[in-house]
């Protein structure tokens, strides 16, 4: 019992290796791409807000309190678009769909194409607004 430990051990391994390797030729879908872009600007929502709050102590101190609301604004406008438009992709798309490679309809592929050009934008809006308020900052 103790040598046929080893052996299977040894299996397993390679049918472990053997699976990662199949899913890493696997190509991969649009609905992937779209949830990884998903993710990357959710991980940047965190550093949005600290951004809002540093401008709006900036403003609290400064005394040139006029130039930071417009700023402040097109954050919190970046933050609210995510928040939406997540409402409208959960609307469109079932977790199977986003999270378990269910198929998707005719209609829902063309959906997926107008949700991921959407992120697309918002993520220039996001961008453009950090990069507008971490400028500010530096002023």
């Amino acid at each position: 019992m103790k040598s046929l430990f080893p052996v299977l051990m040894a299996a397993l391994l390679s049918i472990a290796i053997t699976a990662t390797a199949q899913d890493s030729k696997k190509e991969r879908t649009k609905m992937e791409e779209v949830m990884d872009a998903h993710d990357q600007i959710m991980n940047r929502m965190p550093e949005l807000s600290k951004l809002i709050g540093k401008l709006d102590t900036k403003a609290d101190t400064s005394n040139e309190k006029q130039k930071y609301p417009n700023s402040v604004k097109d954050l919190k406008s970046a933050n609210k678009s995510m928040m939406d438009w997540m409402a409208s992709f959960g609307n469109r798309f079932e977790a199977d769909e986003m999270y378990k490679g269910k198929t998707l309809t005719e209609q829902k592929q063309k959906w997926l194409l107008e949700e991921e050009k959407n992120l697309t934008d918002l993520l220039e809006k996001i961008n453009l607004s950090m990069q507008n308020g971490q400028k500010l900052l530096q002023e």
